[in-house]
């Protein structure tokens, strides 16, 4: 069964048993190495490939932030107060992090991609494609914090109750997984444009994070 229907709800008692789900994916997810295929892979509506062999991780994030905000920046402006600044400050933060081992990256991993027995524990995930990636496994993590609660008023508590385990369990730094985190609000917040299914589209979930007062203080 996909995660969200059996996970306790975020505050309960039981709660950490979500969070030890969600945090053992993504601990095995960092382990695993690049196929040669994903450097062959593109990434959301791109034609060519997002990181071929050769590419950087940053280099590779960057071009891609840079191409959503050429894309999108006029609907991310209306809600992101300051958006050039903080981009401009985003992508000079990239620049700074030291070059990761590779890893197989997910991209969304969320709790309906997450199957799980009845004991809670993970079986497999699915739905693999729109963000898969080479790259850092740091992204994985700063992206699930988010993904699991998204559309949640008290989505900031759970980013940072998730945020506690990755740094204290897995190892990361916590303001790497802020920036990780802005960068696939950035790149998801237009995902489903035109989409054929309507989902909804995630910019309105853009600007409480990137106005948030610790992504404020990160970017400011």
């Amino acid at each position: 069964m996909p995660l969200y229907s059996a996970a306790p709800a975020f505050g309960s008692q039981e709660w950490g048993r979500t969070r030890d789900c969600v945090v053992e994916v993504l601990g095995e997810l960092a382990q695993v190495k690049v196929p040669a295929v994903l450097r062959q892979m593109t990434v959301l509506d791109e034609e060519r490939p997002f990181r071929p062999a050769g590419v950087s991780w940053t280099y590779a994030l960057t071009g891609l932030v840079n191409r959503r905000v050429e894309r999108f920046g006029d609907g991310l402006r209306r809600v992101v107060d300051d958006f050039d600044a903080k981009i401009a400050k985003l992508l000079v933060l990239l620049s700074a992090i030291k070059e990761p081992d590779d890893r197989l990256v997910h991209g969304d991993v969320t709790a309906g991609n997450i199957l799980v027995d009845e004991e809670l524990r993970p079986v497999t995930l699915l739905d693999f494609g729109m963000l898969t990636m080479p790259g850092d496994p740091a992204f994985d993590a700063a992206a699930a914090g988010s993904l699991n609660e998204l559309w949640s008023p008290r989505v900031r508590e759970v980013e940072a109750a998730f945020d506690e385990a990755m740094v204290s369990r897995l190892g990361y730094d916590a303001e790497q997984l802020a920036l990780y985190r802005c960068i696939h609000s950035l790149l998801i917040g237009n995902a489903h444009d035109e989409d054929p299914y309507e989902r909804d589209s995630g910019v309105l979930l853009v600007g409480p994070l990137f106005n948030s007062p610790a992504v404020v203080a990160l970017l400011g």
